[in-house]
């Protein structure tokens, strides 16, 4: 149905799969509204009013650019913020956002800057992280939705991610300043967010690693086949994931953990009061 098309924004392939028994045109603030109570099973206000927010935030690019994921905690590190991604991005000038001409579209572009110094979000963070507070506030009349704690944990890792952006530009200055100590204590911070993390996405089996390589596995109709999917994992490896190459561990296929409690209590450490932290 579509490129890349797993269903990591629901929402989206949802309407998508409509589009092709409509005939009118949707309303879209009325489609977000019914969305909510369809996906969770219940009429929620509070969740409305933060899938609003979302409608009118993160799912509302009107820009053009292409290829927004610069999270920081999804790259491979670098003490230059500027060397982590070095592709500029492509974008279509305003004017031609509209246009019916779709070849024109495709060939006219302009290069736009986007690094981690200078983010380019379409979206206040400040916005994301209201919805999520109304997200958490509605959890106790939603948490046995198993399609609640999927978008819960995925909106809390969403905003941990910009977090986390900031949180390297404080490591970095620190490295660049020549601070030992406070590059010391950052990274250690750092480090803990990755594993805070891990455990939030160990709640759902929507984000677990476990059952992509077991499916993988099972296309297998024989050894020889089992053994050709894992030497295809060599290649040109750096060092630090050698360990990853060579390893042969049976990850987890069941999620473990409270989604509900956990981002709760990841939004109370990181989110809450962020402009307190001691960086």
């Amino acid at each position: 149905m579509s490129m890349e098309g797993i269903e990591q924004n629901p929402v989206v392939y949802d309407l998508m799969s409509e589009m092709a028994f409509r005939q009118d045109r949707v309303n879209v603030k009325t489609w977000i509204d019914m969305y909510a109570q369809r996906r969770y099973g219940l009429l929620v206000p509070s969740i409305q009013d933060a899938w609003n927010i979302l409608y009118h935030t993160v799912y509302n690019c009107t820009d053009g650019l292409n290829d927004k994921n610069r999270d920081v905690i999804v790259a491979f590190p670098d003490v230059d913020p500027n060397s982590i991604f070095t592709s500029p991005l492509l974008s279509l000038p305003r004017k031609h956002l509209h246009s019916n001409n779709r070849s024109l579209r495709r060939a006219i572009h302009q290069q736009t800057s986007n690094s981690y110094t200078h983010p380019h979000l379409w979206y206040s963070t400040s916005e994301v992280i209201r919805a999520l507070q109304l997200f958490i506030a509605s959890g106790d009349q939603l948490s046995e939705s198993n399609t609640f704690r999927y978008d819960l944990i995925d909106l809390t890792r969403q905003a941990l991610a910009k977090y986390a952006n900031q949180l390297f530009l404080k490591v970095v200055e620190a490295y660049q300043l020549g601070d030992l100590h406070a590059v010391t204590h950052r990274s250690q911070k750092f480090l803990n967010l990755v594993e805070d993390l891990d455990t939030l996405l160990a709640c759902h089996d929507g984000f677990l690693l476990g059952p992509w390589l077991e499916s993988a596995k099972q296309l297998a109709q024989n050894n020889e086949q089992k053994k050709q999917g894992t030497s295809n994992w060599s290649g040109e490896w750096i060092k630090l994931t050698n360990n990853w190459q060579s390893r042969s561990n049976i990850f987890p296929t069941k999620s473990a953990g409270d989604a509900l409690n956990v981002s709760r209590r990841l939004y109370k450490k990181y989110l809450e009061e962020p402009d307190s932290h001691d960086f």
